[in-house]
């Protein structure tokens, strides 16, 4: 008799390297993409409206909810909870977050030892219960539907997936009894997947509506414009913009400033300053500019969109960027010709104002029009061109008068005049005699 040397894995190691690499945030949000890709399978042009994801948990139980509209038993069957990307699973021609079908699983495993899943869509439904401490012991891998139904007629109308986990894992109840982590978890979701909700998809946190975000930019055909690359690169679409971002309040966050990368809606890469995108770091001395607050109302934004989720270049757990993609590497070249034309604009931009420090924020500040509206990422993916309203903007040339004075005398005349600084004493004596010679 031939003897075999076997090389199966054992399903304790399976799943303790499956949950290893992976944060209790990010494995919600494995669940959240599994709806958001629901929802993108019955409507189309991101028209979210009307949808909602419910995500609830405390101590002792972790809740999701949605009406996206429910898992087919037929996948549920063949393909959704099988460990790994099958190559006949058929692909349903939208822009999922799926890549390897290890998502929902690992998120799962991750969060307790016991879940159940209940869906229905308009015509199957199915209950699904397992228990993770006996399905372990035993030798099977297959789970067993506790109920399902086939070619049936939903008469109530209502579709979507609840999935709940109970006896959760010790270091996750604690985790999810923390106000602190419910605070963190709020504004993970509400970055990763903000163009979502923006899109108009509800999610709520422990009763907590979420927001969207969108990335504005100005674009003025005069001056202060929106720059833009476009092209198929090995059947996924990307789109790379850049420019400078309207200001609110009085500067320009600089924590807000860089690079955000989107992989079919997931935001990857967020307000990325350092040598991964176009700058200069400790890891990268050669080439880019280090990062300084005079840049700080810069924003490019790249979009990598393709019905193939596995070829879009972030990694497995959807958190960053594979640096090594040919994919990113070519957009990359793209990135760095986009940001030396917005840099060469701010550049000019402080160059013709008389404070370098902070000259961009006022000349944007005080930037005129009757329609001063901005860009954002969700128009960009609903309507696929650039349609930014024109921002007018006026510069007036400025010289510098510099003259010294005894300290004595400028001392003097700041409590006459009012003022706390030297500056404020020129401006006051030029305003003056500029008035009296009107």
């Amino acid at each position: 008799m031939d003897r075999v040397v076997k090389a199966n894995p054992t399903k304790e190691f399976f799943v303790n390297m499956l949950v290893r690499d992976i944060l209790l945030k990010q494995a919600i949000i494995e669940l959240i993409d599994n709806s958001i890709d629901g929802a993108r399978s019955i409507r189309k042009n991101n028209e979210y409206t009307g949808l909602e994801i419910i995500v609830k948990f405390n101590s002792e139980s972790f809740e999701i909810e949605d009406n996206c509209g429910g898992i087919p038993v037929e996948v549920a069957a063949d393909y959704a909870f099988r460990f790994g990307r099958p190559k006949s699973a058929k692909s349903n021609n939208t822009e999922t977050t799926g890549i390897f079908g290890i998502g929902m699983k690992r998120a799962l495993f991750k969060i307790g030892k016991n879940f159940s899943i209940h869906s229905t869509t308009k015509t199957s439904e199915f209950d699904l219960e397992i228990d993770v401490v006996d399905w372990l012991s035993r030798e099977e891998w297959n789970f067993d539907f506790s109920s399902c139904e086939e070619d049936m007629e939903n008469e109530d109308g209502k579709i979507g997936t609840k999935i709940v986990v109970t006896n959760l894992n010790e270091e996750i109840a604690g985790e999810l009894s923390s106000p602190e982590f419910e605070t963190e978890l709020i504004e993970h979701v509400q970055r990763r997947v903000g163009l979502d909700i923006a899109y108009g998809i509800t999610i709520t946190v422990n009763e907590k509506t979420l927001t969207g975000n969108n990335i504005a930019l100005i674009n003025n055909e005069e001056g202060i414009k929106v720059v833009k690359e476009e092209y198929v690169d090995e059947e996924i679409n990307v789109q790379i913009l850049g420019g400078i971002a309207p200001r609110e309040g009085k500067n320009y966050p600089p924590e807000e400033a860089g690079w955000y990368i989107y992989c079919n809606g997931r935001l990857v890469v967020a307000a990325d300053k350092s040598s991964l995108t176009t700058w200069k770091d400790m890891e990268n001395k050669s080439s880019g500019i280090l990062f300084h607050n005079n840049y700080a109302g810069f924003r490019g934004i790249v979009y990598f969109s393709s019905k193939y989720p596995e070829k879009l270049p972030w990694n497995t757990t959807k958190t960053g960027l594979d640096e090594t993609s040919s994919i990113y590497l070519r957009a990359r070249e793209k990135m760095l010709e986009i940001f030396k034309i917005v840099k060469g604009t701010i550049d000019e931009i402080r160059k013709n104002t008389e404070e370098k420090d902070d000259g961009i924020e006022e000349t944007i500040a005080n930037m005129q029009g009757v329609e001063m509206t901005v860009r954002s990422m969700s128009n960009i993916q609903k309507n696929r061109e650039i349609t930014i309203k024109n921002i007018s903007i006026t510069t007036v040339p400025n010289v510098t008068i510099n003259y010294k004075k005894p300290k004595k005398e400028v001392e003097e005349l700041k409590k006459a005049l009012g003022v706390k600084s030297n500056k404020e004493v020129g401006e006051k004596t030029f305003e003056y005699y500029k008035d009296a010679e009107c």
